[in-house]
């Protein structure tokens, strides 16, 4: 297997780079011998033939034409060729990056320098320099809340006349740097679209050393810049080292919620019952660096609208900041506001599928001086469906008993989420935040099951219908206090923060049945009997993160973290007898668990000019007590490594370890029960030991291909699985069990391709991977093994300036989890987007699952006297319309905060 493995990346790599020759080679021979073009033009050629983007003004360009020559083209740099076409245009370049040139006017002081000084500082004459090393000036931009700001430029001039020396353009961490200064007085004025442009005071040059230029921190405009035209086009997806960005802004696909957007992320998985998966790796959901809990998860993605979301991170290979739990993390990024005034916006929407859904949200954001108000609101009303379809063969004889259940469950749901908070910056060092949010659902409505009793090969023997009714009520709050502190120019952070987490679950649920015979005649009727599951579990965090830049671009990171959790589980079951309900202790309980986990971390990372190096370890101390069950104590340590090496900029190698661990879930550690149906009960499992994951991958980046092999290892593997048999009554026990050990071994490949200037196409998946479980279920030991792919291709097209049309074609092939089989499935789904109202309004039209029937999901299990066959669908198949109005001034990427509390989120 290893062996084919290693010969397969051979042969793609193989594959990508001749594919990568030829196209360049067919761009270059696009282009005639000698031809005058618009500069546009000209530079949107160059960008193709190079692989990078330019950044400009579109009146720095409007009106200029050069001649293209292919002759000169052939065997240059790029920095040669742009000065050769920009400097007679009297304008100037500067390398931000491997992937980015910036492109601007030269003004009178420069463009005299240019053509009278034989050495002159013109920056399309000036080196590019892509470290910090050989500065001899260098700072630091930041925005009013010290987070980093890229693309600001920088024009250093002489104290004395105010004369130009020359520019330079801020990166991605806020840093620039002037290189080659004499000594002498200066000062440097910053500017960027969307804040006040700011003069330094005057400093002095006076040795051969660097001089380290104070934070400069730009505040907002007040006022819209909207007649300003940026051409700076951001690819819809980004591959960074350790994760895909998804740029949704200006997405098709930002329609529905963000459960559907997610579908259509690349290397992204949700099972039939909404377990999202990012790489096959458990994945910790983050909003705005916040995390989302397992049991509202849905409710909470299904009120954001995809509408409102800036861009999703794919992070594939997370580091020791993180807490254990996770081999992967999405964090969601929504809309918001820095700028002064009033801005928000409005957004409704409806579906259909066989039931409607309708949402109504809105966003506000008010920001005045060092003060900054915001907050978030939305409902959603639906109706969900949702059915399982069941066959059980009970018993190895030659008439094994056969149970086939079929369950209909339709919710009444309403969804009501809000966010409030505000920022206050004390002063240009310290910023302190209050931010609050909650998450309300109730649902109700019937959830009936129809189980028909048999023997193989026989007829129908009876058959039960029970009309259960049942009432949800579930919330999760979060109230955080955090401060931010900068010193040093940006060289020290610190951040503290403090977080108190309720989260309360009601479910009642009432079962009246009947049995009938074959002929559907009433035998009897089963007492009536009623459930009543309480939960309220409280989370208290504190922590405290620091940041250090070092010398030679070395970063120390490190942070202490204290978490405490209380909670309290009831479970009520009453049976009707004399018509009174009477309390059955047997099924009855109330548990109470305490668990403290206290942790730290530190990252010790450096970039050099082709390497990076990032060395991680955390470590955690984890006490649980359980009164009258367990008290647990345990250390445990998780590394974590990335080293990546650039070839060049179109190839990269890198390679990553980390390992996880996985807690069972609060509620599964105490002894409730709960009746899915009259055969079906899940229980609580007080013995649950966590999970243990080792994760190695090895990635690389040729030209835009990016391939990526992973290896994971998991212990105790934790899975829902049947745990006794009741062959008399039919009642079949399951609850969450440890599996001896699994692992998974996964090739994914990610290839984005531009065909031409209206379309383009985003492909990924795992191409092949391989599977295998090993565990006991019912007192007999099981080992299963599969090999699966998967794979999506996005084909997005610009119809005009104002629409885009995005269809995504999607297949899973068979794979097993968990000891158990589960089918394929395939479909189309598409999405159009129309800007109207002179951008202020979107309307976005789309459809799910358009071409093939509906997906329906197939599971298998075999475990000898226990076999049985499952069928999962909802309403997936729909169409939908939403309309987002924009209101006040131009939008910005306001800081991300952590609330602290991802791994107790999680476990809810």
């Amino acid at each position: 297997m290893k062996r084919f493995y290693f010969c397969l990346s051979l042969l793609l790599c193989h594959y990508s780079l001749s594919y990568g020759f030829r196209k360049e080679t067919s761009l270059f021979q696009s282009i005639p011998l000698t031809a005058t073009v618009p500069l546009a033009e000209a530079l949107k050629d160059l960008g193709k033939l190079y692989k990078v983007n330019f950044l400009y003004e579109q009146t720095t360009v409007n009106q200029k034409k050069v001649v293209l020559n292919k002759t000169e083209l052939k065997g240059k740099k790029i920095e040669e060729i742009l000065t050769g076409l920009l400097t007679p245009l009297k304008l100037g370049w500067y390398k931000i990056d491997e992937k980015n040139y910036s492109v601007y006017p030269l003004d009178k002081s420069q463009k005299s320098n240019s053509s009278n000084t034989e050495h002159n500082n013109s920056i399309s004459n000036q080196p590019a320099i892509d470290t910090l090393t050989n500065a001899r000036i260098i700072g630091r931009v930041m925005d009013e809340f010290k987070k980093p700001l890229e693309y600001v430029t920088l024009t250093l001039r002489r104290t004395v006349d105010s004369s130009f020396v020359m520019n330079a353009l801020s990166d991605s961490a806020g840093r620039y740097q002037f290189a080659g200064i004499k000594m002498g007085d200066y000062k440097i004025k910053a500017s960027v679209l969307g804040y006040i442009q700011l003069t330094t005071a005057s400093f002095n040059l006076n040795s051969k050393d660097r001089l380290t230029i104070p934070a400069i921190a730009l505040k907002p405009l007040s006022e819209t810049l909207s007649e300003v035209r940026i051409t700076a086009s951001r690819p819809l997806v980004e591959t960074k080292s350790d994760r895909l960005i998804m740029n949704i802004e200006n997405s098709a696909m930002a329609t529905g919620n963000s459960l559907q957007l997610l579908k259509s992320a690349p290397f992204v998985r949700i099972s039939a019952d909404n377990n999202i998966t990012l790489q096959g790796k458990r994945t910790m959901i983050l909003i705005d660096n916040k995390p989302v809990p397992d049991a509202s998860l849905q409710d909470i993605l299904q009120t954001l609208p995809s509408g409102n979301i800036s861009k999703v991170e794919l992070i594939t290979q997370p580091s020791a900041k993180y807490d254990a739990t996770y081999g992967a993390v999405i964090n969601i990024t929504t809309k918001k506001s820095t700028i002064e005034g009033v801005t928000g916006n409005v957004r409704a929407e409806g579906s259909m599928g066989l039931y409607g859904k309708a949402d109504l949200n809105s966003s506000l954001t008010f920001k005045r001086k060092n003060l900054t108000l915001f907050g978030t609101a939305g409902i959603n009303k639906s109706d969900n469906l949702f059915r399982v379809n069941t066959e059980r063969i009970l018993g190895n004889g030659d008439s094994p008993d056969i149970l086939t259940s079929d369950l209909n469950r339709l919710a009444d749901t309403k969804l009501y989420n809000f966010q409030t908070g505000a920022d206050l910056a004390i002063d240009k060092n310290q910023t302190i935040g209050l931010l609050i949010n909650g998450n309300s659902l109730r649902a109700n409505g019937p959830w009936t099951t129809t189980d028909k009793f048999s023997k193989q090969g026989a007829g129908i023997d009876s058959i039960l219908n029970t009309n259960t009714n049942f009432n949800l009520k579930l919330s999760t709050y979060t109230y955080n206090l955090n401060y931010h502190l900068t010193t040093d120019s940006g060289k020290n952070e610190l951040s503290v923060l403090a977080t108190f987490t309720p989260f309360r679950r009601n479910l009642f649920q009432y079962f009246p049945s009947e049995l009938l015979n074959s002929s559907g005649e009433v035998i009897r009727t089963p007492p009536v009997y009623q459930t009543v599951n309480t939960s309220h579990i409280n989370v208290y965090i504190a922590q405290i993160d620091y940041k250090r830049n070092l010398n030679q671009q070395w970063t120390l990171e490190t942070g202490l973290k204290y978490q405490k959790t209380d909670s309290k589980s009831t479970v009520d079951y009453e049976i009707n007898k004399n018509n009174q309900f009477e309390n059955d202790p047997a099924y009855s309980n109330n548990s109470r668990l305490s668990e403290i986990i206290a942790g730290a971390y530190g990252i010790l990372s450096k970039d050099w000019k082709n390497d990076k190096l990032q060395l991680g370890f955390r470590v955690e101390n984890t006490r649980a007590v359980f009164k009258g069950f367990f008290n647990q104590n345990y250390f445990n340590a998780f590394p974590s490594f990335l080293y990546q090496h650039t070839f060049n900029e179109n190839y990269n190698l890198s390679f990553s370890f980390k390992r996880a661990i996985a807690r069972a879930p609060y509620y599964d550690l105490v002894p409730y029960t709960v009746f899915v149906n009259k055969y079906t009960i899940e229980q609580g499992n007080p013995s649950l030991k966590p999970e243990y994951d080792n994760i190695y991958t090895i990635s690389t980046n040729i030209h835009k291909l990016n391939l990526s092999l992973s290896y994971t290892s998991a212990k105790d593997m934790i899975a829902m699985l049947p745990n006794s048999q009741d062959y008399a009554t039919k009642i079949t026990y399951f609850s969450r069990q440890n599996l001896s050990k699994s692992s998974d071994l996964s090739f994914n490949l990610f290839y984005p391709l531009r065909i031409n200037s209206w379309w383009e196409t985003q492909n990924s998946g795992n191409i092949l991977g391989y599977t295998k479980v090993q565990g006991q279920v019912l007192g007999s030991s099981y080992l299963l093994s599969s090999v699966h792919s998967d794979f999506r291709s996005a084909q997005i097209f610009k119809l005009s300036q104002n629409i885009k049309l995005q269809v995504d074609a999607y297949f899973w092939t068979r794979y097993t989890q968990d000891l158990s089989k589960y089918s394929g499935y395939k479909n189309i789904d598409a999405s159009l987007l129309l800007d109207i109202m002179s951008g202020k309004g979107q309307v976005r039209l789309s459809g799910n699952e358009i071409i093939f029937k509906r997906n329906d999901y197939y599971q298998n299990n075999d475990f000898g006297m226990y076999r049985s066959h499952n069928i999962y669908n909802s309403d997936s198949r729909r169409v939908s319309i939403g309309f987002t109005y924009k209101f006040g001034k131009n939008k910005f990427s306001s800081p991300e905060k952590k609330a602290g509390n991802e791994d107790a989120l999680k476990r809810l």
